[in-house]
């Protein structure tokens, strides 16, 4: 997991080296295409082959995550320590030790990149699709399950790392995760692209996703993470229990397995107070996901993760990304014009969004 936090990382910086104005640092622009082909393939290989294979093949890839994140961290390290040494005025590190060192670790990835391929070749055809080798159920209803379609994450990346590195990390008692923010700002966004990593879904041994909304009801809650998580049952039967009975199924299911529940779009703790107690706490590194327009809410669990308004250029990237696959697509005489929408959406990528589906 660590691997894959790295290598979101070290593409965040060097992207934010090329874009920007003035950097501090420069890049060869050789080692920045081949930096970002490795990273990019590596990742790929992160979320797809740790999935799913053989114990074997399994443990040969827990051993290339290892391998990846300590070239990563190194890659990092190295752009970091040249970029504080630039602003002290510093000479520690030249520009040919800069380019020295990324080179020595960009042939260390190399090997490992020869080495995934090596694994994927000896075992090919087990993970055709590697979502066949996830536990994770079906989502049962309409309103416990999250749009499959990844929506664009710009201006998000950090607080994607920051997400899954809370999921994912320690400590390995039950972590209650809020995100908060106005409506329309990309809480559910955030938290849909988080659930539904390869890598989220294989940490995990159960989840489950029920929106909220004002007009909750706890019977119906209870419901929609039983549908999530337990494949045998229907609401005709469940629609049959009450609240202590649901919430005791709930626990019992819940028990002994790390499980991962999304509370989407709470309004009020009194929702929590009525549900959390069917929670287990039982070690096992499980995470609930909240996410509410509201600070006291989110007071209610661990330091939340705040969502901002976008500036202007990444208003722009956002609708350019939903239109067309990249912001140079855009025809000239568009520019202007799709520029104007963009600003007016007021920095709310659900609003960009939903301009992008009518256009």
């Amino acid at each position: 997991m660590a691997a894959y936090a790295a290598l979101l990382s070290l593409k965040h910086i060097i992207q934010q080296i090329q874009l920007h104005p003035r950097p501090p640092i420069s890049l060869h622009q050789n080692q920045v295409l081949s930096l970002t082909d490795t990273l990019n393939f590596l990742q790929e290989f992160l979320e797809v082959y740790s999935c799913g294979g053989s114990s074997s093949s399994r443990e040969a890839a827990d051993v290339l995550e290892s391998r990846i994140a300590d070239a990563t961290h190194a890659a990092e390290d190295i752009i970091e320590t040249r970029i504080v040494d630039q602003i002290l005025g510093g000479e520690r590190v030249s520009s040919d030790e800069l380019y020295q060192g990324l080179e020595k670790l960009i042939q260390d990835m190399g090997f490992i990149k020869k080495d995934v391929m090596e694994i994927k070749e000896k075992n090919i055809g087990i993970i055709e699709d590697h979502s066949l080798h996830t536990n994770s159920p079906t989502l049962g209803g309409l309103s416990s399950s999250p749009s499959t379609r990844q929506n664009a994450v710009v201006g998000l990346d950090d607080l994607l790392i920051e997400v899954m590195d809370k999921l994912t990390g320690q400590p390995s008692n039950l972590r209650i995760i809020p995100i908060v923010g106005m409506g329309g700002i990309g809480k559910t966004t955030l938290a849909r692209n988080a659930y539904g990593k390869p890598l989220i879904m294989h940490h995990f041994d159960i989840r489950a996703w029920v929106a909220i909304s004002q007009n909750y009801n706890v019977q119906e809650i209870l419901i929609e993470i039983l549908l999530c998580i337990r494949k045998d049952e229907s609401r005709e039967i469940l629609s049959s229990k009450n609240e202590g009975e649901l919430g005791e199924t709930v626990h019992k299911s819940l028990w002994g397995r790390r499980y991962l529940i999304v509370l989407d779009d709470i309004w009020s703790v009194e929702v929590w107070d009525k549900v959390n107690f069917f929670f287990p706490d039982n070690g096992q590194g499980s995470r609930i996901v909240i996410t509410t327009r509201l600070s006291n809410v989110a007071s209610i669990g661990s330091r939340g993760l705040e969502m901002n308004f976008l500036d202007d250029d990444t208003s722009w990237d956002l609708l350019c990304k939903n239109i067309f696959e990249k912001e140079e697509d855009c025809p000239h005489e568009l520019e202007e014009i799709g520029k104007k929408i963009a600003k007016n959406c007021k920095g709310l990528p659900l609003s960009i969004v939903k301009t992008t589906s009518v256009a």
